[in-house]
């Protein structure tokens, strides 16, 4: 079996004034709606960027304007293409990035948090999590790497209950402690809540951040990292990536 390609793109949410507004112009109408309810002009910001981004990045594999491309709901609200299905995606942003996965191989989710050093995250393991992920961070050397810990088993919980459209609080009980010797980890919920089998990594992130992919299978991903830079011709899909490989 062919090992799945997933392109991730991170997106930079500290877009001037003028990215804003081009990228809020190819937003839905529902789009628009939520990011009018935003009670922050930061907030605001980073809902059209990484929104309008994401519309862009699409647009790019499927040659069909941002503006045109029709997104809708599936079950617990994972997001999908109408017309397109064949192509999936997942969003996530936290802070001042975005990350947008993007493949035609399997179901995907990505994660990405904001680290919060002073966050006390032992008791909520100890309580959630299973024994070997609660060991996991309880064995960190201090409160920072325990922070980090939690963090890294987090995004990687939430990236397997996107990539399921699950409900989160199905994915607290999932096992997804990191095996040192692998680069990606085959992830199963042995409760049977989230079905299938799942290949899970960590993804390369700015410091203070932490990230994971979702895969559907087995496989481990072979990942294709872009760098979305508004203002130039950052949302075209490059060789070597998704559509590569639709092509061959």
């Amino acid at each position: 079996m062919d090992e799945p390609r997933v392109d991730v793109w991170t997106v930079p949410l500290d877009a001037p004034s003028a990215t804003v507004a081009a990228l809020s112009r190819g937003l839905s109408g529902r789009e628009a709606e939520h990011a009018g309810r935003c009670r922050f002009a930061a907030d605001r910001r980073r809902f059209v960027v990484a929104h309008g981004a994401l519309r862009r990045i699409l647009s790019g594999y499927l040659d069909v304007p941002p503006e045109e491309l029709r997104l809708e709901r599936g079950r617990h609200g994972k997001p999908r293409l109408a017309d397109s299905p064949g192509l999936r995606f997942n969003l996530s942003h936290s802070g001042e990035l975005a990350l947008v996965a993007v493949t035609r191989h399997a179901e995907v989710g990505v994660d990405v948090d904001r680290l919060r050093p002073g966050l006390s995250v032992e008791p909520f393991a100890e309580r959630f999590f299973p024994a070997s992920d609660a060991r996991f961070v309880a064995a960190a050397a201090g409160p920072t790497e325990r922070a980090e810990r939690f963090l890294r088993l987090w995004t990687r919980k939430e990236a397997v209950v996107k990539a399921a459209g699950a409900r989160l609080t199905q994915g607290l009980s999932l096992p997804v402690c990191p095996d040192t010797d692998t680069d990606a980890d085959v992830v199963r919920d042995p409760s049977g809540q989230i079905r299938g089998v799942w290949s899970v990594r960590d993804l390369p992130v700015p410091d203070g951040y932490l990230a994971a992919l979702a895969v559907a299978g087995a496989a481990a991903p072979r990942i294709s990292v872009r760098h979305a830079h508004p203002g130039s011709t950052w949302v075209r899909p490059l060789k070597g990536g998704v559509n590569s490989a639709r092509e061959r």
